[in-house]
């Protein structure tokens, strides 16, 4: 009897907490398309100019120890 309890409890328990997930979303105020886009370019460009950052770092290192094993 008390697992049958178990099992009834929790499955309310889950679809309430599901009615409230979609209950919620209903409430989310959504991006516009043309910020969506306008934001995801910005990201892409971040990016970009972080890896451009972190390779040339990575290439001033290597050429600095190149430089210092050409000199002894």
């Amino acid at each position: 009897m008390t697992n049958k309890k178990k099992i009834k409890g929790s499955s309310n328990f889950i679809s309430s907490f599901f009615n409230g997930v979609i209950s919620e979303t209903k409430k989310i105020s959504w991006t516009s398309k043309n910020n969506l886009i306008k934001f995801s370019v910005a990201t892409l460009v971040f990016m970009v100019f972080i890896c451009l950052f972190f390779v040339a770092t990575d290439a001033i290192i290597i050429l600095v120890e190149k430089v210092k094993g050409l000199i002894g």
